[in-house]
């Protein structure tokens, strides 16, 4: 069993967190809520304003959730929606809605939409996500069912195979062809 990876404490001078946070004020309290979700066991990789659940707020990607903390001086501040690497699907750039630009995030059960000033907070989340799933996924790769393919992917292999031979001059393009033709017959 591996030991769990630890980052230290949460707080604004982590390198991951220092990093996310770059573009915001030191004394930011909306800052200061996100960062008290965070754990020592995961990275910040990304956060940014963002409209969601009809609230300002921050969005935030980390190595085992995304995070969208609620901002402002409402009853909402520091409400938290909390997403689990495992539920997420992925992130979508939707269309611009008048002067705001559009990201969906898509679980099992739903997408939310979470609308941006500008494009690089819906492009950086998008990448970021993307990384996400990724390595979930091939983290869990052993684990996960084999989808029945119907033997595609032996027939691609046996054809990649045998271009590779006439490519190489091992095989003369009729003999290829015919050979090509019986694997999918």
């Amino acid at each position: 069993m591996t030991a769990e990876q630890n980052y230290g404490v949460a707080h604004r001078e982590r390198a991951d967190i220092a990093a996310a946070l770059w573009w915001s004020p030191q004394a930011d309290a909306d800052a200061e809520c996100l960062i008290a979700y965070l754990t020592s066991r995961e990275l910040l990789l990304n956060a940014c304003i963002a409209w969601f659940k009809g609230q300002w707020g921050l969005l935030a990607v980390t190595t085992d959730r995304i995070l969208m903390v609620a901002a402002g001086a409402d009853d909402k501040r520091g409400f938290a929606y909390e997403l689990p690497a495992a539920a997420i699907l992925g992130f979508a750039q939707g269309d611009k809605d008048g002067k705001y630009f559009v990201g969906q995030l898509q679980d099992y059960e739903s997408w939310t939409k979470i609308f941006t000033s500008n494009k690089l907070p819906i492009d950086i989340p998008d990448q970021r996500v993307f990384w996400l799933t990724r390595n979930l996924m091939n983290e869990r790769r052993d684990d996960l069912d084999k989808a029945d393919d119907a033997g595609v992917r032996d027939q691609f292999k046996r054809f990649m195979s045998i271009r590779d031979a006439q490519r190489t001059g091992g095989l003369d393009e009729d003999t290829a062809r015919h050979a090509i033709a019986r694997i999918f017959a």
